[in-house]
């Protein structure tokens, strides 16, 4: 694939080379605040990061207490994410306000945490993220979950139990297959960005919600998990206190159901589980009156494979979106009144010795033609979402098993990320009507995700 500047081979030896200024002996650790609370290495709770490994789930189900009473200073943290953004074509007007067309450095993102127990002699703790958008310049609250949990025994069966509180559907979820925490896990922000997408990832931080969770071992091999969650839109006020502002269009509650069995042996576990919620939209440009109808409904896995010289995991995702226009369709904002989205989400990743790894990951969505609610002409020549893309993704994590003794709580992962997209907005050529193609929005993406 041509590229204007950057190559692969560039780009590899650009975060060779700052990789090996950095790589100096230290004691691993994992994700700062909860290895500094449980003393566990990175690679208890993680396979690289983000994804969890069977004890990370659990630490997570267990209300992020073990190892922590109250809160202490070891509980903060901080994380950068910075990298350097080629697409295959400009962007005419610039890829973001005050970012030129192509070829952009940033720090995309900057953030504070709080992480461990908040109570652990109750089970009460929380995973507490805010976040500089270093795209939109603007701060705004991030991840959000406190957890109270409690264990009990039904007959010789372990029953884990709690409560969350929490601003994102599927942020609590354990495994790495739902859009809250799947791939990918550090997108490039710069990008060109697809019209459609499914509402359950639209609602991150503009919702707030509390819910209940349990998981029974229904034998000691087995974990059955089930969780219950009602969301409402963050009042406006608050929205743009909170940085999210304006106030999410959406009337009432919003359930989130979420299901997933999980089997685990020795070195290996399988997960199979569904999902879903259903909200009710304002019709766009309005804030009262008739609403629409928004379902989703998901079916997902993950196999794992974890021993101390490699891990392999893969993750699978299908989703469908119902919508009905009962509000939008009667007011000419969307050419139908009810249509549809599909989403296909596939990776595979290997890690080397807690050190370099590979991910391969294809992602689709796909949906009826449109053209009141894709724009045609504009963005959707077609009037169809179509969206199908491929990524290669190559990552070093100097960190995982020796690091600086004079900074051990640090940990990073250097990356480069190639997406290259089949289709876009409906079409593989002349998606917007004026001769973009769907090549024109590959991008390589490389930098650091640096935690401390």
């Amino acid at each position: 694939m041509k590229r204007s500047r950057l190559n692969w081979a560039s780009a590899v030896g650009a975060l060779a080379g700052i990789a090996a200024i950095t790589a100096m002996p230290r004691e691993a650790r994992a994700i700062p605040a909860f290895a500094a609370q449980t003393g566990m290495p990175c690679s208890a709770c993680h396979i690289g990061f983000p994804q969890l490994t069977p004890f990370g789930r659990a630490f997570k189900m267990d209300g992020y207490v073990q190892g922590g009473t109250f809160p202490d200073i070891k509980n903060f943290a901080a994380m950068m994410q910075a990298g350097f953004t080629q697409l295959h074509d400009k962007v005419p007007g610039g890829l973001a306000p005050d970012f030129k067309s192509n070829n952009a450095w940033s720090i995309q993102q900057t953030s504070l945490f709080y992480g461990g127990a908040l109570d652990g002699k109750i089970g009460l703790g929380g995973f507490i993220q805010g976040t500089y958008d270093g795209i939109g310049h603007q701060f705004h609250w991030d991840n959000t979950d406190i957890r109270l949990a409690q264990m009990t025994n039904i007959g010789n069966r372990r029953l884990v139990y709690g409560f969350t509180f929490n601003n994102a559907p599927g942020l609590t979820d354990l495994w790495n297959t739902l859009p809250a925490w799947g791939y990918p896990f550090i997108p490039a922000a710069l990008g060109v960005g697809q019209t459609a997408g499914l509402q359950t990832a639209s609602l991150a931080q503009a919702v707030a919600g509390v819910g209940g969770y349990g998981a029974l071992n229904v034998t000691p091999s087995d974990l059955l998990y089930g969780e219950f969650d009602l969301y409402k839109a963050v009042p406006n006020h608050t929205a743009y206190m909170l940085g999210v502002g304006p106030e999410a269009a959406i009337s009432g509650p919003i359930p989130y159901w979420r299901f997933a069995l999980q089997h685990s042996s020795w070195k290996q576990s399988i997960e199979i589980g569904t999902s879903g919620l259903v909200d009710h939209p304002y019709a766009s440009g309005y804030t009262h009156g008739p609403t629409d109808t928004l379902t989703d409904v998901g079916v997902d896995a993950q196999y794992q494979y974890i021993t101390v010289k490699q891990a392999f995991s893969v993750q699978a995702a299908y989703a469908h979106e119902f919508q009905h226009w009962s509000a939008s369709y009667p007011l000419g904002i969307t050419a139908n009144p009810n249509d549809s989205l599909d989403s296909i989400s596939m990776n595979a990743s290997y890690l080397w010795h807690q050190m370099f790894g590979v991910t391969e990951a294809y992602d689709s969505i796909t949906g009826n033609a449109d053209t009141g609610l894709y724009n045609t002409g504009t963005s959707n020549a077609n009037g169809k979402p179509n969206t199908q893309s491929y990524t290669t993704e190559l990552d070093y994590y100097p960190f995982n098993t020796d690091g600086p003794k004079f900074f051990p709580w640090v940990n990073a992962k250097f990356f480069i990320e190639d997406t290259f997209y089949t289709q876009f907005n409906g079409l593989a050529h002349n998606y917007d009507g004026n001769g973009r193609s769907a090549e024109a929005n590959d991008v390589l993406f490389t930098g650091i995700w640096l935690v401390f």
